[in-house]
């Protein structure tokens, strides 16, 4: 018997009867309307349903749980124990309720089920018994929903499948630690809610937007994943998930959670399958089938497509003999293959969101056309400089919250900011953006209100063609010119609340290589990607002074290596520098400093081989792991690992099966296509999310968040701790 998508709705109603119709209306089956959106009127209590699939878990153990701020960070994730608030037994169609509750913002809520005797698909009796294996979790929200109030039908209503489970591993992978079966979700204190759920600096809320990411996926209250955020029905409003991937991964869990041939019972041997799959390098199996999944949002590259094949498993206790219907019943559609690798084909489980051409587009402001160049704030507000083309005539800046909802699209501007460059964020809550105007007149660096998106100030330069900008921990904005004439790098100095353009007693100029990417490190050494034709180097500016208090009296030292060109750099936490030369011919090289001030002296070494044909800007994640991209399209995000100087390589699916993929809904194809293009520059934010400015690909530029891949890091590149976590 094959997986009916026409049954699915209608079978949900017959077998479980009399319980709420938001429980059981979607619930599994096929992606086809908008999300609700996940802000609703706090709830006196809060009930739920445990399904396999489409199918409910009698007597499942379910748990809830409320965060705590005791996280410890390490390996790039917190370790912590979360509290237990309450202990029930779903009933025998999975259901279960409860209003003794008692949490408080900015402590997040979640539930997990554990066990339970699964359902085959299309039967309301099964011959199963309880499957120890079976490991579930919904990811809720901020603990405000179960604030007391005196509406008589407060209710809220929850689904835990497989579903919502993928979308809470996902986002919270960096926040989970496991004992045995006890899920806990915990951070430092410094990387939990910020302050009243805002985070500012030195305590930031990757904690509460990483369950903002997991109900992007799949809103708590439906159990299925979305085709757009935000409750849209369209790109236009939210961004687009890779359905069709997270249906495969479901799916991989399902086949755990029914245990075996879906009538035999204590027959868990997809269990067994999944956790040889999961099983990371070097590691012990799992015992459970959320610790399985939990391994592969870790390690996303490891047995992909072996994990892949075995999602294409015929469905228990369905007659069939060859690889599932994809289009029919549970997690559907699904994936067939990745796709080509280095030609937009995914090559890994890491999942992403994408936001189209024309998103956040106003009556005054383009949308997502080009974007090129992208900065995060304390809150984990991602702000991308929008030019409207390669050689642009018109531009502007787009705001995204954490979650990717729009906060503001400045005005589109075909006058000044016509060639918005190196965009970056200061800790007072202005947004710095160069102009990259080879016109003297229209060459200056603009300050935006990062709230509004307002015009604060321009300050025009005595160089043209500006291209990147940084903020040092004291508020000083730091710019280069994309030139190798005269003095083509520039501060321009905070005292008070005034800003000038300072001056040196030795002019810093670099008359081999133009300054493209600029990062300062934790004690205000200022380091810069020098780019020539024929020629990369790392150039510094060395502090002088102190990190209270710079001086920048020896003027530029340069650290020459092998390949031409260069456009990133970024610094560790110990203040060494990180470069990618713009071939393979070259490597990705570590720079390091002996002595200090104007006695510094440089060293570059060449650490691995560089990948990346076409490499561009660089950032740094909580672990010190450097993060690189390759221009070239459909080419791959790249991770440098220090610790065990390995690189690997990553591209996640973009969302086939639709009209803007490979496929449609309805075919036998599902395959990944090109989701990133053509793409300069990355940040990541407090959650671990690897945000991509895309600007390349055909029809517009997409703005790109990549769910939890990366270590949590101080979002506020000005807050001077690159390579910390939160």
């Amino acid at each position: 018997m094959q997986r009916r998508t026409g049954a699915c709705t209608s079978w949900l109603l017959t077998a479980l009867g009399a319980l709420p119709l938001a429980l059981v209306a979607v619930t599994g089956c096929g992606v086809k309307q908008a999300a609700p959106t996940t802000s609703y009127s706090n709830p006196a209590t809060l009930q739920g349903q445990v399904f396999a699939g489409r199918n409910y878990m009698a007597g499942a153990t379910v748990k809830i749980y409320e965060t705590q701020s005791n996280g410890v960070a390490g390996n790039g994730y917190y370790t912590g124990t979360a509290k237990l608030l309450q202990t029930l037994t779903a009933n025998t169609t999975g259901g279960w309720s409860t209003s003794n509750l008692s949490c408080s913002s900015p402590d997040q809520i979640y539930v997990t089920a554990e066990g339970g005797t699964p359902y085959p698909s299309g039967l309301n009796y099964t011959t199963l018994s309880n499957n120890p294996n079976s490991l579930l979790m919904t990811a809720i929200g901020d603990c405000s929903l179960l604030s007391a109030a005196t509406s008589s039908n407060n209710v809220t209503s929850i689904v835990t499948n497989e579903a919502s489970t993928v979308a809470a591993v996902w986002a919270l992978r960096n926040f989970i630690s496991l004992n045995g079966t006890t899920v806990n979700v915990a951070s430092a204190s410094t990387n939990y809610a910020g302050t009243k759920g805002a985070g500012v600096a030195g305590n930031y809320a990757g904690l509460a937007h990483a369950f903002l990411n997991a109900n992007n996926l799949s809103p708590y209250k439906i159990g299925n994943f979305v085709q757009y955020t935000n409750g849209s029905a369209d790109g236009t409003g939210g961004g687009l998930v890779p359905v069709q991937e997270l249906n495969s991964l479901a799916y991989a869990q399902y086949l755990c959670t029914i245990g075996g041939n879906g009538t035999t019972a204590g027959d868990f041997s997809n269990c067994s399958k999944l956790y040889q799959l999961a099983t990371p390098p070097g590691g012990t199996a799992p015992t459970n089938s959320l610790a399985a999944m939990l391994n592969i949002a870790r390690y996303p590259a490891n047995n992909a497509q072996a994990i892949l094949d075995f999602s294409l498993t015929p469905i228990p206790a369905s007659g069939q003999t060859g690889s599932q219907q994809i289009n029919a019943g549970v997690y559907v559609p699904a994936l067939t293959g990745f796709g080509t690798a280095g030609s937009g084909g995914a090559t890994d489980w890491s999942v992403a969101i994408y936001y189209l051409a024309g998103y956040g587009a106003t009556s005054s402001g383009q949308g997502s056309t080009y974007p090129l160049f992208v900065t995060i704030d304390a809150n984990d507000n991602v702000y991308f400089s929008n030019p409207n083309a390669s050689t642009s005539t018109a531009g502007n800046v787009i705001a995204l919250n954490s979650a990717g909802q729009s906060l503001w699209t400045s005005a589109t501007d075909t006058k000044n900011l016509s060639i918005p460059r190196g965009i970056a964020a200061d800790a007072a809550g202005h947004i710095w953006v160069a102009n990259g105007s080879t016109t003297a007149s229209n060459a200056f660096v603009q300050e935006m209100d990062a709230t509004t998106g307002n015009l604060l100030q321009r300050y025009t330069s005595s160089s043209t063609s500006l291209y990147g900008v940084a903020v040092d921990s004291l508020g000083n904005v730091w710019y280069g010119a994309s030139t190798t004439t005269g003095q083509n790098l520039h501060e321009l100095a905070l005292k008070g609340s005034q800003y000038t353009e300072a001056t040196f007693s030795v002019t810093p100029s670099s008359a081999t290589t133009a300054p493209y990417q600029i990062r300062p490190d934790g004690n205000n050494n200022i380091w810069i990607a020098g780019n020539g034709s024929s020629t990369t180097q790392a150039i510094y500016f060395p502090n002088t002074g102190t990190a209270a208090s710079p001086t920048y009296t020896a003027g530029l030292k340069f650290a020459t290596m092998s390949g031409s060109g260069a456009y990133g750099i970024a610094a560790d936490a110990s203040g060494n520098a990180y470069m990618v030369p713009n071939t393979t011919t070259g490597g990705f090289y570590k720079t390091t400093v002996t002595g200090s001030g104007s006695s510094a002296t440089l060293a570059a070494s060449k650490v691995t081989s560089n990948p990346a044909a076409n490499s561009r800007f660089l950032d740094v994640d909580g672990s010190g792991n450097l993060w690189f991209l390759d221009n070239a399209t459909g080419t791959f995000l790249y991770q440098y690992n220090p610790s065990s100087a390995t690189m690997a390589s990553f591209y996640p699916c973009y969302n086939a099966g639709t009209m803007t993929g490979t496929g449609t809904a309805t075919s036998t194809v599902q395959t990944c296509s090109t989701g990133m293009s053509t793409k300069q520059d990355l940040a990541i934010d407090s959650t671990g999310s690897v945000w991509v400015a895309s600007y390349g690909n055909s029809g517009g530029g997409r703005m790109v968040q990549i769910i939890g891949l990366a270590s949590p890091t101080v979002p506020l590149r000005a807050a001077g701790k690159p390579g910390v976590m939160p």
